[in-house]
């Protein structure tokens, strides 16, 4: 992993080395691939690191045909709706100097050749992207333009659909979310709509081990200003605070692991007492190993606590691959 980050360090320091981005003649082609999927490949990666131009994965429920879905790197970014994001709301620039957007054709029966819903796949799709940035987050945003992108009118983007978002490791965010069809996709950076002081209360170190099973109560203060220590204002709800729990695979990708708590929309719960946003986390059904919970808001910029899970008494661990497998 630490290999990985110095790797894509030194590119990015390559590129801020350069003048401009500014092509001299013709300029080369939009980073382009191309992947098929049918009922029992439902599940495409789009690594575009090579050009510091982030990896996208699609993942669909249930494929009924068989197409290819091709992604291409736009550096031209659409337009946003200015009656949905506030202010101040900007595209994540790439730590090699550039924005980019997502944009997919193929051979399925739906606009451009992309799936369309109920005749070549079912459910819905869930989208990853990691990229690598050295931008200051506030509030990640995960945008995309529904519709079939040819226009006119030219595409807009009109929907946040982020769910996820881990900061592991801190140059290389990743963000996730679930659509019902496929459109243009890019990173967004939303302004913080207020600027709040961010206190953990727990899990904090040393007392960041669980067993698996156990149930972890995430949980912060949140003050209108001043510092977390001896800090005399009265603390305040966050509604728009959500949980993101990560961790990363043999092959050091990040991955948010299915959790069997529903909680409603990963929402944190207002204990007015003791004036503490709270979330109590379930580890029914993970993995022992380490893992990163990601607090992200409007209020305050994502904060992050990494938490070790053990194997809980009578677990059985097995080798799996490159990895262990504990049941």
């Amino acid at each position: 992993m630490f290999k990985r980050i110095f790797g894509f360090l030194a590119l990015a320091f390559a590129f801020f080395g350069t003048e401009s981005w500014a092509c001299d003649g013709p300029c080369p082609p939009a980073p382009s691939i191309t992947n098929t999927f049918s009922p029992t490949v439902t599940k495409g990666t789009y690594d575009f690191s090579a050009t510091g131009d982030g990896k996208l994965t699609v993942q669909f429920d249930a494929i009924l045909t068989t197409f290819t879905l091709t992604v291409t790197v736009n550096h031209t970014i659409d337009a946003l709706d200015p009656n949905v994001f506030p202010a101040g709301t900007v595209p994540v620039t790439y730590a090699n100097g550039q924005t980019d957007q997502y944009d997919f054709t193929g051979s399925a029966s739906g606009p451009n050749g992309v799936p369309r819903k109920g005749v070549d796949y079912r459910f819905l799709i869930t989208l990853l992207l990691e990229y690598f940035t050295i931008q200051t987050t506030h509030t990640p945003a995960f945008l995309h333009a529904p519709g079939d992108n040819i226009g006119p009118p030219p595409p807009i983007y009109t929907e946040n659909f982020i769910e996820v978002f881990s900061t592991s490791p801190i140059f290389d965010p990743t963000m996730g979310g679930t659509l019902p069809g496929i459109s243009s996709v890019a990173a967004f950076d939303e302004p913080l709509s207020e600027t709040d002081t961010f206190c953990w209360m727990s899990p904090t170190p040393p007392n960041t081990t669980f067993t698996v099973g156990q149930e972890i109560e995430v949980s912060f203060r949140l003050f209108p200003s001043g510092a977390c220590t001896n800090n005399s204002g009265m603390p305040i709800r966050d509604k728009t605070a959500s949980l993101s729990l990560s961790t990363t695979d043999t092959n050091g990708n990040v991955v948010f692991p299915p959790r069997l708590d529903k909680e409603e929309g990963n929402k944190f719960h207002w204990d007015n007492k003791d004036g503490v946003n709270e979330f109590d986390l379930s580890t029914e059904g993970l993995q022992p190993g380490s893992y990163r919970i990601t607090v992200f808001s409007s209020k305050f910029s994502p904060q992050s606590r990494d938490i070790t899970l053990t194997p809980s008494i009578g677990m059985v661990c097995l080798p799996l691959g490159s990895g262990v497998s504990c049941f």
